[in-house]
């Protein structure tokens, strides 16, 4: 059986079955026909009995003798008689006429029948002549009266069941093992194929396209499962891969993330999580489940005790967030409970951006600071203008000149702290083209020719000729027009300002700014690309500058993926040393 296919075994199986089901209904039917043929006999040999008890009551027996020749005469010649009374004693005798030597018949199976149930059969040997009949009894009150025929060959014969059912199961059996063979078939192909189908899902080599399963019921759920299997498989890829993107972005993610189970046991940490736990933790630690004895995370904790268990998907995730500090660093965590009592905690080192708070209130402080300068100058201007009349035309144009260098100045502010704001918030906004850079190094000699002729200062450019740099105009120009203005404003009246390009490589062009003024006191280098630091207080507003070139500057040349450095010369003079990339 175990070599044997399901097909095989489905069909052997069928067919034990039917074999036993038509045994059964063989036997069934050979044994209701024989005990209707038996009833036939019983009706015959009571019809005999009742014909013999009618003639009896009509002649009235004596309790002596009973004389029933008349009647035997028209019953088969076979047939023998008996009557008994309800003691049991023989009153008549067909075949035997020594009725005294016969005994009692209460003992007699057909006759205890009779006595109990009015009426009763056997076949047996008779004890009187050791002969087999067919023996029938049926009680008329005051007497019973048996009739039994020879249980002969004749009998026998009756007896038997007809052999026209066996013989037509027998022919209708080829048939049913054929139908049995189509049956078995269709399922034998269906099951078949769904095991080889389960099999291959089991080694993950599923070939969709060479499965097929029989069209019928089973056949139809084959091609259910499989098609729901298909669609759990395109499910768990999706899951997988989506999983793979998380966990990619996990642990690239630049927030420390960890997710714990209700046991405070971690599930996932990844790399930055690690390293910032270790920055908050007393002694560097390579298990993470040890930050729960750590003060730092008693808040998280805290309220992971207060709002833990499970909930409905429903329910909104409690979420808890707080700052902790290590050192100089300082972290933002957050805490998010899920459904099942699981959480996850999130490290972000926020320390950049509250240095970045800091600078921009600075910044804001340093810009209210500036502007309010210009503008107090301007309302004094104005004021002194409308308030005395009698001024002269020339005091009124001076005033009026001194409010419109303070308006420039003003303008000048609010263009270059636009343009800061740009380049750190909106960089990815600002165009890219080729640009010329002798083209734009001529357009700012052009723009500053006035402050070139008032300083009598000379611009010696020795760039090659096809130098061209693919990004923004107005930030290029802007590094150019800031390092020449900051020579022009500081370096002293006769001074010359040159610019070079000392090398050009596959990625960056190397620029270098300088003049032959005095320079700067060395202490004051690092700090010059700082917003508003002045060398001396006084000094930019002096000379008419918003104390922001500077700083324009480092942000254009960071925004061309470049670096910039100042240094003082030997010879004397301030030099800027900065790189832009081509493309």
């Amino acid at each position: 059986m175990k070599h044997l296919s399901y097909k095989q075994k489905l069909l052997l199986n069928f067919t034990l079955l039917f074999a036993l089901f038509t045994a059964l209904l063989v036997v069934f039917q050979y044994n209701r026909e024989r005990q209707y043929k038996r009833d036939l006999l019983d009706s015959r040999l009571r019809c005999y009995a009742n014909v013999v008890a009618k003639t009896i009551d009509r002649q009235q027996i004596s309790k002596d003798t009973i004389s029933l020749q008349n009647v035997l005469q028209l019953l088969p010649s076979d047939l023998r008689l008996t009557v008994i009374n309800q003691r049991g004693d023989v009153k008549f005798e067909s075949t035997h006429h020594n009725i005294d030597e016969m005994g009692n018949h209460l003992s007699r199976p057909e006759v205890k029948a009779a006595i109990t149930n009015t009426e009763g059969n056997d076949i047996r040997t008779s004890d009187t002549d050791h002969c087999e009949y067919f023996y029938y009894a049926k009680n008329y009150g005051h007497y019973i009266v048996r009739v039994a025929l020879p249980y002969d060959t004749a009998v026998q014969d009756f007896m038997k069941a007809d052999n026209v059912f066996l013989w037509f199961v027998l022919m209708l059996f080829p048939i049913a093992l054929v139908i049995l063979i189509q049956i078995s078939d269709r399922f034998g192909k269906a099951v078949s194929g769904l095991r080889n189908f389960m099999q291959s899902a089991d080694r993950g080599l599923v070939d969709y396209t060479h499965i097929h399963f029989p069209h019928s019921e089973l056949g139809d759920m084959g091609r259910c499962i499989m098609q729901k299997y298909q669609q759990l498989e395109e499910s768990n890829q999706k899951i997988a891969l989506e999983r793979e993107r998380l966990m990619r972005h996990f642990h690239y993610f630049e927030e420390g993330i960890a997710i714990f189970n209700p046991n405070y046991k971690h599930i996932y940490a990844n790399p930055r999580f690690t390293q910032y736990v270790n920055l908050l933790l007393d002694h560097p630690t390579p298990d993470i489940n040890t930050i729960w004895n750590a003060q730092a995370f008693a808040p998280a904790k805290e309220f992971v005790e207060l709002n833990g268990g499970t909930r409905p998907l429903t329910e909104e995730a409690p979420i808890f967030r707080f700052t902790t500090q290590a050192g100089s660093t300082t972290f933002n965590v957050q805490v998010l409970i899920y459904s099942d009592g699981s959480f996850e905690l999130t490290l972000a080192d926020i320390t950049k951006a509250e240095k970045n708070k800091k600078l921009k209130q600075q910044m804001s402080n340093n810009i209210t600071h500036e502007l309010r300068t210009p503008v107090s100058s301007i309302r004094g201007y104005i004021e002194t203008i409308l308030n005395c009349p009698n001024l002269s035309d020339e005091r009124k144009h001076y005033f009026l000149e001194k409010a419109h260098a303070q308006v420039e100045r003003l303008t000048d502010l609010i263009r270059d702290v636009a343009l800061i704001t740009k380049t750190e918030e909106a960089a990815e906004l600002m165009p890219r083209e080729q640009v010329d850079i002798i083209h734009l190094i001529k357009d700012v000699q052009e723009d500053l020719h006035d402050k070139f002729e008032q300083t009598h200062m000379q611009l010696h450019c020795t760039l090659p000729k096809d130098l061209a740099i693919n990004g923004n105009y107005s930030l290029i120009y802007s590094i150019f027009r800031n390092l020449i203005e900051n020579s022009l404003r500081y370096a002293g009246e006769g001074k010359s300002i040159y610019i070079n390009c000392y090398k050009v490589s596959l990625e960056f062009v190397y620029f270098s700014v300088y003049d032959t003024g005095c320079g700067v006191p060395e202490e004051h280098l690092p700090r010059l690309f700082e917003r508003f630091y002045r060398v001396t207080e006084g000094r930019t507003r002096d000379n008419g500058g918003t104390g922001l070139g500077l700083s324009i500057v480092r942000n254009a040349v960071c925004f061309h993926k470049g670096e910039i450095a100042v240094r003082n010369r030997t010879e004397g003079g301030l030099e800027f040393l900065f790189t832009l990339k081509q493309s």
